[in-house]
């Protein structure tokens, strides 16, 4: 969205960015974002930025979908490495909160802006092992399934079908 000639918007995050900053077209009109993860977001779920005549996206309406996460690590961190974990973690738009005490991981995020998927990636980038036990892994699994099911109900334009239509 064109703020002036030399900043736009941010659709995902509502940052400042220079209007040729990770470029996506949709639907006859540019798009310009801060990071990949940003860029990445539009592009699977476009709906949930964009608005339609009359229909604004979640996003424009303003709205924050907040979800805590207990996460368990396979081993406690010590204390550097969980200050570690955490400004990593801080690293991706959409965290509000992280705590780390032992081998839990206390995480609140935007839904609009960050997923769970993508916080456990980033885990795994900053050396933190998730807990392997089948329980942990099949909880994981669930909480990703509804994330994606409530982005596809939350996206008007078909749920992420959009994302091909990106340019």
């Amino acid at each position: 969205m064109l703020v002036n000639d030399e900043a736009v918007i941010d659709p995902v995050c509502g940052m400042r960015v220079g209007p040729d900053d990770r470029v996506v077209e949709y639907r006859g009109m540019r798009f310009a974002f801060c990071s990949e993860q940003c860029r990445e977001r539009f592009r699977t779920h476009p709906g949930l930025y964009v608005g339609s005549p009359g229909a604004p996206a979640p996003r424009q309406r303003g709205e924050v979908r907040r979800r805590r996460r207990h996460l368990r690590l396979e081993a406690p961190l010590g204390e550097a490495q969980a200050r570690a974990v955490v400004a990593h973690l801080r690293r991706l738009m959409g965290i509000e909160d992280v705590r780390v005490q032992g081998a839990d991981v206390l995480i609140t995020y935007d839904l609009l802006q960050v997923s769970l998927e993508d916080i456990e990636n980033a885990l795994g980038e900053a050396g933190a092992r998730l807990g392997d036990a089948w329980t942990d892994r099949l909880r994981r699994g669930f909480v990703q399934f509804v994330e994606d099911w409530e982005l596809h109900a939350m996206d008007g334009d078909g749920g992420g079908s959009g994302g091909a239509h990106c340019h």
